[in-house]
């Protein structure tokens, strides 16, 4: 019998860290080939014991910590609210965009391909009914309209789109990481 190696690959954005190292670790147990994409590939040191097929630079943006606790809106600032668009909205779509060719390659050669993307249920109007964390559910509700717009774009073409919510998720972003 004839060991054929897996030819499924999966491409993981902030995979340093928190949800996105687990993604890594849980794909490569399964035996996916995994892409991890960091902002700093040298300091990822619980990546690269994965022995990863690839660690590769990518930062989607310039991101830094906004103030704990978030500040009321009156002194939020246009700089806070483009730096979590720039980071959970736009980053996204930029990544979606610079790998369309490698979906639509593999939705090619196996008649499917799927786009995966972290959120959370903080986007949804509805649900918000504490109100508070402006930027973050807006940036939030932001990526899930713009993947719905992927979704109905890349859909005839073997290319499904996924908005993942992970629930609460002890990370660094919330001081328990």
């Amino acid at each position: 019998m004839i060991a054929v190696a897996s030819t499924k690959r999966v491409l993981i954005t902030g995979a340093s860290r928190g949800i996105g190292l687990e993604l890594a670790k849980y794909y490569k147990a399964q035996g996916w080939h995994v892409i991890a994409a960091v902002r700093n590939p040298a300091a990822a040191t619980e990546l690269h014991k994965l022995s990863q097929e690839r660690i590769v630079a990518l930062d989607v943006a310039d991101e830094r910590p906004l103030p704990r606790p978030p500040p009321p809106p009156t002194l939020l600032t246009k700089e806070d609210l483009m730096r979590q668009f720039e980071v959970n909205s736009v980053g996204p779509l930029l990544v979606a965009r610079a790998f369309l060719p490698n979906l639509e390659l593999a939705a090619g050669m196996r008649k499917h391909a799927i786009s995966a993307y972290i959120s959370s249920k903080m986007g949804s109007i509805e649900a918000n009914v504490d109100g508070g964390g402006y930027c973050y559910l807006a940036s939030k509700t932001a990526v899930n309209s713009l993947v719905k717009s992927l979704s109905i774009e890349l859909g005839p073409r073997g290319i499904s789109t996924v908005l993942l919510h992970p629930g609460y998720v002890q990370t660094d972003m919330n001081d328990q990481g």
